[in-house]
């Protein structure tokens, strides 16, 4: 018998088309400049388009960010030991730098070059946690010093002298003085380990100080850690008050102008902020006073009107919280806030500690934007000249953002960007190329690199970048060396890089290593990853 073949038949299914895999299709996803800064305080979900979560060793800039220049050792104490403070004496067309360790202050204007050492302006000291201000009367400024350990020191621009002295009627001593300030020609000071305060006359350098006590006005106790005045106003003004602030975060403000009566000496008001991290862990910007606390860097004109827990709200350092709140663990205290005003930059240093001991938190007071330093060791830093002075660990003194090797190391630069889906969020994608845009006047050495979700690690790019002479500009080098013919135009450089990431969200980065001569001049531009997306994560 002959079987006739029977006619193929297709297969039914009642559940819908067969899958033969999802094609994957390749898009750029766009990274702005990181203009908005380092930011560590972002979930994944709220991520800040143009900010960054590396940032590292470059400085803050109104269009991104700018490698940092190097560092070179300029002086040595010749007591060997850490250079705890710093401070300057300028009037007139005198301008000096001071260092001091534990035992000695020294005068690090022009010192010599190390190893050889630089002799003490004055030994035998106790402590070397400084306060410096300045007070001009009859024709002489004094350069006012107290670290609560010793005899005021005074500086008159040419030597050093103890005398006028401070005169008692409680028994209290001039060591006991731990800080002061000067307020409408007056100079107020604290006294160690009590909430007392006292002043002297007005215009007077010494003689006769009275004691102003604010036991019954600081209800948390504690004692006075440090104080001010200010104003909301951007300088000295009718509206000019007197500040004083406890270890407890209490901070009370008087206004007027004769402590003596409290007609005409008022208290305005006591707040609460988060407790200060130090006496000299405060500086002025415009109008306002930012002070560093546990809580963040706490803006002045804010304590008004919020209570302390709404304040951690406009926190200056919010964007780095979890940073801030990590090194403030770290060291309890004793940080340091300075000011570059050519740069527009605020450096914050920390006593020597576990934690942060090698990082130096660094703020543009016009964006408000953060960045950190690795590699300096500051434990104090001070303007000169328009240059940045550190002090450092074993009696050296360092200049800062010169040159381009630190002290003939090279120091490498890292960016990565806060991380991006590619697709809906919960998609799976990879990166596959890097190309990111550049400003600078000599072309560098870039290495670019992708991450994936919480991968901030950072690879190692041994490929040197050397700037050139030029980067040593009129308005941003030393008055000395600075050129002023012109400035160099930058360059658009970019470059493309095949690398590898995997997962929901992704980030672009780039480390630049820079050693030779002269200060790199590199600004990170925008960047685009080419990613394939693929499958919705499990």
């Amino acid at each position: 018998m002959r079987i006739q073949p029977r006619a193929g038949r297709i297969g039914q299914s009642n559940r819908g088309q067969v899958s033969i895999g999802r094609q994957q299709t390749s898009q750029p996803v766009t990274f702005p400049a990181p203009k908005g800064g380092l930011v560590t305080t972002v979930d994944m979900a709220a991520q800040q388009p143009g900010s960054a979560v590396v940032l590292r060793n470059f400085l803050p800039t109104l269009t991104g960010c700018k490698v940092r220049g190097g560092s070179q050792k300029k002086g040595l104490a010749a007591d060997g030991t850490d250079v705890k403070s710093a401070f300057k004496y300028k009037y007139g067309s005198t301008e000096k730098l001071f260092m001091a360790t534990a035992t000695a202050i020294y005068n690090m204007t022009s010192p010599a070059a190390p190893p050889t050492t630089t002799t003490a302006d004055v030994s035998g000291m106790s402590g070397g946690d400084w306060c410096a201000f300045q007070h001009t009367n009859a024709g002489t400024s004094y350069l006012v010093c107290l670290n609560g350990a010793n005899d005021r020191q005074l500086y008159n621009g040419t030597t050093w002298t103890t005398a006028p002295a401070i005169t008692f009627t409680d028994g209290t001593t001039m060591p006991q003085l731990n800080y002061g300030w000067l307020f409408k020609n007056r100079e107020f000071f604290l006294k160690n380990g009590t909430l007392d305060a006292y002043y002297l006359a007005v215009n007077a350098i010494g003689g006769a100080a009275v004691v102003f006590p604010l036991g019954g006005v600081m209800k948390k106790g504690g004692s006075l850690l440090t104080g001010f005045s200010w104003s909301v106003e951007s300088g000295d003004g009718l509206s000019d008050m007197c500040v004083f602030v406890s270890t407890e975060g209490e901070v009370a403000v008087y206004a007027g102008d004769d402590p003596a009566s409290a007609s005409t000496f008022a208290l305005k008001g006591v707040y609460q902020i988060g407790k200060p991290l130090g006496k000299n862990a405060w500086i002025r910007a415009g109008g306002d006073i930012l002070v560093a606390t546990v809580d963040g860097l706490t803006p002045i004109s804010q304590v008004f009107q919020r209570d302390r827990q709404a304040l951690s709200l406009v926190s200056v350092s919010r964007p780095i919280e979890d940073d801030w709140r990590l090194a403030a663990n770290a060291t309890g205290g004793g940080w340091t806030l300075k000011q570059w005003p050519e740069q527009n930059l605020v450096f914050v240093a920390f006593p020597e500690n576990t934690v942060v001991t090698d990082t130096t938190f660094v703020l543009n007071v016009l964006t408000g934007r953060w960045s950190t330093i690795s590699n300096w060791q500051a434990l104090c830093y001070e303007t000169l000249q328009g240059g940045l002075f550190f002090g450092s660990f074993d009696g050296y003194v360092w200049q800062g953002d010169t040159g381009g090797t630190d002290d003939g190391l090279t120091f490498s630069a890292a960016y990565l960007s806060q991380a991006s889906p590619a697709g809906q969020f919960g998609q799976r994608a990879t990166a596959t190329m890097a190309h990111m845009f550049f400003r600078a006047k000599t072309k560098p050495k870039v290495r670019l690199f992708a991450r994936a979700d919480d991968d901030k690690s950072v690879p190692v790019f041994n490929s040197v970048s050397e700037g050139d002479a030029t980067s040593s500009e009129w308005d941003v080098g030393l008055w000395d060396v600075a050129t002023w013919d012109g400035l160099s135009q930058q360059a658009r450089y970019d470059f493309r890089q095949n690398v590898r990431a995997t997962g929901d969200m992704l980030a672009v980065g780039c480390i630049i290593t820079s050693g030779g001569s002269f200060k790199l001049d590199v600004e990170v531009d925008l960047a685009t990853l080419q990613v394939s997306v693929g499958e919705a994560s499990a």
